[in-house]
């Protein structure tokens, strides 16, 4: 299922300062996942792995996914033209791996009416694939998130974007959850951006985690410390991502979950199978 008008003006409406999760009592908000794509079989990487690591060679990326293990990528193309350009090198090394294109990082702002014309253009490349895009909801003016008409021009655009996602058999939507952007709700969970906005408890991640559990399409996770938002990879940091994996497990999340590598440096594809390695561990101690 796409992610409808309402349920796009429920969860833009809980957005805040704190990442909270939109209530989940309406069966009308629950979504699909029509990716098979089960979170114990399928690990993915987001490309952002990459950005200082051989980012201009987009079929060496996949190369490398695949050589550790992993089972698909999450595209951080956003916005930008060249990135974009980037897609039919993504796919064809996708198609030759055998490995699934899981979602794309997509971005639009709320002042241009539309999403950019650079992500339409490329639609029809990704026709039947089922990828999800997460697109990063900006707002160049800082509009209000509780002004109701800056609302309706983002759910416009949400909704423009999701019905051309049904048209061309895409995965559906799920917006990028992103300290400072104008979604900062668990739609997508994205562990960093949980922590970043203030998030520490283990009680309370449980609680968001239960209440987005119905329209939950994908999650990131990567290392970090139980007491401060930090950028590290798997396996490493002081945070038990034990409990927060027994938790999908027990609320019966049956999406993809991959990993973030932003502002990694030095040996990348060492790092991506020490952080795969560490995932291993991780799925097994959750049982």
């Amino acid at each position: 299922m796409y992610i409808p008008l309402r349920s796009s003006i429920v969860l833009l409406l809980f957005a805040s300062t704190a990442a909270l999760a939109a209530p989940a009592t309406d069966e009308d908000m629950k979504v699909d996942l029509v990716q098979d794509l089960h979170w114990q079989d399928h690990h993915f990487a987001m490309t952002n792995w990459f950005y200082r690591h051989m980012w201009g060679e987009p079929a060496t990326q996949i190369e490398i996914l695949a050589e550790r293990g992993y089972g698909g990528a999450m595209l951080s193309l956003k916005d930008d033209p060249k990135r974009w350009k980037m897609l039919p090198a993504y796919l064809g090394a996708l198609k030759k791996h055998n490995m699934r294109l899981t979602a794309i990082h997509a971005r639009f702002y709320i002042e241009d009416g539309t999403y950019p014309q650079v992500i339409k253009d490329n639609l029809p490349q990704l026709k039947d694939t089922k990828v999800v895009l997460v697109p990063s909801v900006g707002s160049r003016k800082k509009l209000d998130r509780k002004d109701p008409k800056a609302v309706e021009m983002a759910v416009k655009i949400l909704r423009e974007m999701s019905d051309d996602a049904k048209k061309y058999g895409l995965g559906g939507i799920a917006p990028y959850m992103h300290i400072g952007n104008w979604i900062e709700t668990i739609v997508m969970f994205h562990l960093h951006h949980w922590q970043a906005v203030g998030n520490r408890d283990l009680a309370k991640l449980r609680e968001d985690l239960t209440k987005a559990k119905p329209y939950l399409m994908v999650v990131v996770i990567q290392g970090t410390d139980k007491d401060k938002a930090t950028h590290k990879i798997l396996g490493e940091g002081s945070f038990d991502m034990a409990p927060l994996v027994r938790t999908l497990r027990e609320i019966d999340y049956q999406g993809p979950l991959g990993t973030m590598g932003y502002t990694q440096t030095g040996d990348i594809p060492a790092k991506l199978d020490r952080a795969f390695k560490a995932w291993e561990t991780i799925k097994a101690a959750a049982k």
